[in-house]
């Protein structure tokens, strides 16, 4: 009860926070939705009092919504809806009073047409005239089905999904043996079987490793023991199971030969023998991770093998919304069986700082906390609905101490994992703008004027108008103080402490670099005096002056300066070009702005022919935050089209235009025109590629189980491509064939996933919430046709409308259709993992 009593009396200061019984109900739903220009909608937001007593006029409803333009018009007269930052918008004006029982509705229209169903304003805050506030926890949005969706976009060109469309689909897959599907996932370079499986039952294991893979040893042991555990037969003869060093191998390359009961693993450095070790525990069957077993079966196998690039990145932003320490390390077990080598964590953006930096408190105090106040002088706004308490903000709320983030390093090194942190600027920094203005504000209170401006970042009679392309206002620090690069080299320094105190060497930062607003720095007294002081340079120039005061830095650290690929970029007029100005300075590019069909699909080949290391991050193949497909159901961004396994798997890095069949606006892309209008990759282009990376942006992910439903199984795909590079079909010839050869490979790609992925991701470090799409389903000669993504899985139903379960009968053949018949479908794996349900069209 104290604890309740405090929490009250520290709201006080912030504002009075209603924590009793809500009166307020909400409710949301589309009037109109145009997809020919002007596209639009038009929706309506309502309040309904429920209590017994009247909500005085005057009140104001906070929301977030990305999804909204910030020029959105309210229908209601004499008010607006006003956008604050980002995707935090205030409905206020002359807003009426709410009788009980009474309904307020807030009709408003927005540029842009309506896409998903989880893109309605969310978070929703009543702030009353004395101040009060409840937070409005009973609201219902009206959902599209796909069939409303698509009659809405009948005029434009989008592929809204449909249970019909998915049949065709789905029906150029067939069923394959095991012997005709890969061991496992990333698929060997070269494998083969060579007899029948071996049952291994009650027998001891002896576990024998050269020195210099004492690592390597000890993880295959300790996994080994999680899932094998005999009682010893003394009768059964030994596995005998050897990692040897031999010269000559590629650094992450190894062979895996399993013959009778010896398995041989061969390699010439730690990461062979590594990789070696995760490629013989993914031959185990899904139940060897969570229920042990005195018995295990393994192939007999030879595989030589090792991967296209030597860097397989994945990106997660935790900066949006947190993630857990737990859950970072669930996900670098992920990466570390899947062969991926280096994890870039983005700490820090607009919406949150996520790690702690001794000496500079406040980046956490103020900048990792989110909730609801007049003011943010206290911690930030609530964004992407994290809520009003930021006691209470799971997503919204949260950092890695030292000790955490240490940890993170530790678990990363012993799986092979280096890890870039990622700390944005000079843009997507208000987090740190403000959490520094609150540091200078208590410091200058306490008569500390020298440590009050150390460290300060913002100029405070700046009047630059710009908006940036999240819609935040005073996101970028001021690059014309010296305070500015003091703050830059504390957090190198501190950082750096951190990776040496974890046992790791910190070689390579990520400064972000991207998307910084036009407009910026223009209105900037500071900015204008350092020009004054330095004439050689124009405020235009001013970005490539703090990239290159950030690359001193770095490099009088040790460090490799990498970012986004802007911070090789520069503009010839309207056109935007690889900068000549940096090119010789070994920067990464992480080349991610491919949206197909508008002009910049070849950027990363035109960056690394003009000298930089690039890092492919194509956003139309590899950014994970996109939707599955147009389903309104399907959660996520939509902005650069939408991202499912195949759109991943499908991408050639080496010829990137065949990586696309459609453009954003969904018309046919032709790859023949495309080739003409490509850059080709020079031999310098060619040697400058590093690699590939996935991005987890978590704008629209909140939690970890949303996290693993974006990422799996679409992030297997893009698994693939890291470790294989280019596909076999993408060789083939003319359009004809390799598309003929693509359909081929794809059919061998989804029976891996669907018989072997997918089941081990039901258990494997605990489990994961992959994503199963709906079955197709069609209506021919008088017979209900049903079929699977992916060949091998159940299909359950029922006949009468309502949701199949794990007791549904199991579809074999096709059942004969009759009017009324209103059956649903859904597909379920042997563990009984199911996704969502389809019916009849």
């Amino acid at each position: 009860m104290a604890k309740r009593k405090l929490l009250v009396l520290i709201w006080i200061l912030v504002i009075t926070h209603h924590s009793g019984f809500s009166q307020i109900n909400a409710d949301w739903k589309l009037l109109e939705n145009r997809f020919s220009n002007p596209e639009f909608h038009q929706a309506e937001l309502s309040l309904i009092n429920s209590g017994t007593t009247t909500i005085q006029e005057g009140w104001k409803l906070y929301f977030n919504t990305i999804f909204i333009s910030v020029n959105t018009v309210s229908k209601v007269s004499d008010t607006q809806i006003r956008h604050l930052q980002g995707d935090f918008f205030v409905f206020e004006g002359q807003t009426a009073e709410i009788k009980p029982g009474g309904r307020f509705s807030i009709p408003y229209q927005s540029r842009g047409p309506f896409l998903k169903n989880s893109y309605a304003p969310e978070g929703l805050i009543l702030v009353h005239a004395d101040g009060k506030i409840e937070e409005i926890n009973k609201y219902q949005t009206q959902s599209l089905s796909e069939a409303e969706l698509a009659e809405m976009a009948k005029a434009s060109p989008l592929p809204i999904p449909s249970a019909q469309a998915r049949y065709e689909e789905n029906r150029k897959l067939t069923f394959l043996s095991d012997a005709e599907i890969p061991p496992f996932l990333p698929s060997p370079k070269k494998w083969k079987y060579t007899g029948e499986p071996i049952r291994i039952q009650n027998a001891g294991a002896a576990v024998v490793g050269s020195e210099e893979f004492s690592e390597a040893t000890k993880f295959l042991l300790l996994s080994l023991r999680k899932g094998y555990k005999p009682q010893v037969d003394r009768s059964q003869a030994p596995i005998n199971i050897k990692i040897t060093k031999v010269e000559g191998m590629a650094e992450e390359g190894y062979s895996l030969k399993i013959s009778n009961r010896r398995i041989d693993i061969l390699a010439s450095t730690q990461k062979g023998a590594f990789y070696g070790v995760q490629s013989f525990l993914a031959l185990m069957k899904p139940d060897f991770w969570d229920q042990p077993s005195s018995e295990i079966t393994l192939p007999q196998v030879e595989i030589e093998d090792e991967p296209a690039f030597g860097y397989r990145g994945f990106f997660l932003d935790v900066a949006r919304n947190f993630q857990s320490k737990e859950q970072v390390k669930k996900t670098l077990d992920l990466m570390a069986f899947y062969k991926l080598n280096v994890f870039h964590f983005n700490l820090a953006n607009d919406e949150g700082w996520r790690i702690e930096i001794p000496g500079l408190p406040e980046l956490t105090e103020y900048g990792s906390r989110r909730g609801f106040s007049t003011d943010e002088s206290d911690f930030l706004w609530p964004y992407y609905g994290s809520g009003a308490l930021p006691e209470k903000s799971k997503t919204g709320t949260g950092y890695y101490s030292v000790a955490d983030f240490q940890e993170i390093l530790a678990y990363a090194k012993e799986r092979q994992i280096e890890v870039i942190p990622e700390l944005g600027v000079p843009a997507h920094s208000r987090a740190a703008i403000l959490a520094m203005e609150k540091r200078y504000r208590e410091l200058m209170k306490a008569g500390k004027t020298e440590q009050a401006r150390q460290y300060r970042l913002a100029d405070p009679e700046d009047q630059s108008n710009y908006l940036s392309a999240q819609n935040f206002k005073g996101n970028t620090i001021c690059v014309c103080q010296e305070s500015t690069y003091a703050f830059y080299e504390k957090l190198v320094v501190e950082i750096q402490k951190m990776y040496t105190g974890a046992g790791m060497e910190l070689k390579n930062w990520h400064t972000g670099g991207d998307e910084v607003p036009r407009g910026v720095w223009t209105e900037s007294p500071i900015c204008k005096g350092f020009l004054v002081e330095n004439p050689e340079l124009k405020v235009e120039d001013l970005n490539d002056y703090f990239r290159y005061r950030a690359d001193q830095i770095l490099k009088k650290h040790g460090l490799a300066m990498g970012g986004w690929e802007e911070i090789g970029q520069t503009h010839s007029g309207n056109e935007v070009i690889p900068n000549p100005k940096f090119a010789d300075q070994n920067w990464r590019l992480y080349a991610w702005n491919a949206v197909a069909g508008w002009g910049g699909e070849d950027m990363a080949y035109r960056l690394a022919n003009a000298g930089y290391p690039v890092v492919i991050c194509s956003s139309a193949n590899f950014y994970f935050d996109l939707a599955y497909d147009w389903d309104p159901d399907e959660r996520g961004h939509t902005w650069s089209g939408v991202v499912d396994m195949y759109q991943s798997w499908k991408t050639v890095p080496g010829k990137l235009y065949l990586s696309h069949d459609k453009t954003i606006e969904g018309n046919a892309w032709d790859w023949s025109e495309a080739e003409k209008r490509f850059t080709p990759l020079t031999e310098l282009g060619k040697r400058n590629i590093l690699g590939v990376s996935g991005q987890l942006w978590t704008e629209t992910v909140k939690g970890p189980e949303m996290m693993e439903y974006y990422l799996l199984p679409k992030m297997l795909g893009y698994i693939e491509r890291a470790w294989q590079g280019d596909p076999d079909w993408s060789k083939a010839g003319s359009e004809s064939e390799m598309k003929a050869k693509r359909e081929v490979e794809w059919n061998q790609f989804v029976n891996l996933v669907g018989q072997k992925e997918l089941p081990r991701l039901e258990s494997i470090f605990g489990g994961f919430n992959y994503r199963l799409p709906r079955p197709g389903v069609m209506i021919k000669d008088g017979r209900v046709l049903v079929n699977s993504a992916f060949p091998g899985l159940l299909i359950r139903y029922t006949d009468n409308g309502s949701e199949p379960d794990e007791n549904s009968p199991i579809y074999r053949e096709p059942i004969p259709y009759f009017s009324g018949y209103s059956p649903r479908f859904k597909l379920f794996t042997q563990g009984g993992s199911s996704g969502r349900s389809a019916g009849l069209e």
